[in-house]
């Protein structure tokens, strides 16, 4: 159904000699087509930006036009997890119920988009406001202030936290960007994130990148 919704945004397409009524699917919208698949399976990819995410619409099986978009993303603080997609009308849909996520999210009905209250961990989350993007960055030891999380990015088999875009902004312009594994947070606050050192992480990076005892000459 989704794949015809596809369709007609490019119905009016004509392709050279074909016969009245016949689709030609644009350029763009037959690689969206192609990278589902033949049978709509999920595009390849790993990680996507929040920025990314908002405003991605959301099907069903059964649907030939969104059923409705991405509003927010729910993150744990404790574990950074994905708990939920935020909707309209203070509705879910929780990981566990996505069934594909690329150009779309896509579930298998309807029922799977739940009131936030329904979900517990989502309502608890919701109830803290604790929010990823907009947060300050600020360094354990040192109390160096990097910015703000001006995006982020999660990995979507896993449904997890991976990295933090940061920067220092001025009126529109943003400076001194960054990005920070999510291996470096070391807590996630209301209002702002504190982060290992630059030494410290780059020194726990090292380590981890050498060789073993066991394998030295």
């Amino acid at each position: 159904m989704w794949r015809r919704w596809l369709a007609r945004l490019v119905w009016d397409q004509k392709a050279p000699g074909s016969s009245p009524g016949t689709p030609t699917i644009h350029t763009s919208a037959a690689s969206v087509l192609r990278s589902l698949g033949p049978a709509g399976h999920h595009l390849n990819l790993m990680q996507k930006l929040y920025s990314e995410l908002i405003g991605l619409p959301v099907f069903d099986e059964y649907s030939s036009s969104p059923l409705t978009l991405i509003r927010d993303i729910f993150i744990d603080p404790e574990n950074g997890k994905v708990v939920a997609f935020a909707v309209k009308n203070n509705r879910i849909i929780v990981p566990l119920d996505v069934e594909r996520l690329g150009r779309g999210l896509f579930i298998k009905d309807q029922s799977h988009i739940v009131p936030t209250e329904d979900v517990l961990r989502a309502k608890e989350v919701a109830e803290r406001k604790i929010k990823i993007l907009g947060s300050r960055v600020i360094t354990q030891n040192t109390k160096i202030y990097l910015g703000r999380v001006v995006d982020y990015e999660i990995e979507t088999r896993g449904m997890m936290l991976v990295s933090i875009h940061v920067a220092k902004t001025f009126l529109f312009f943003r400076f001194q960007e960054k990005i920070i594994s999510y291996k470096s947070i070391i807590r996630i606050h209301k209002e702002s994130i504190i982060v290992k050192d630059a030494r410290i992480a780059a020194r726990e990076k090292e380590k981890a990148a050498a060789p073993s005892s066991a394998f030295a000459a």
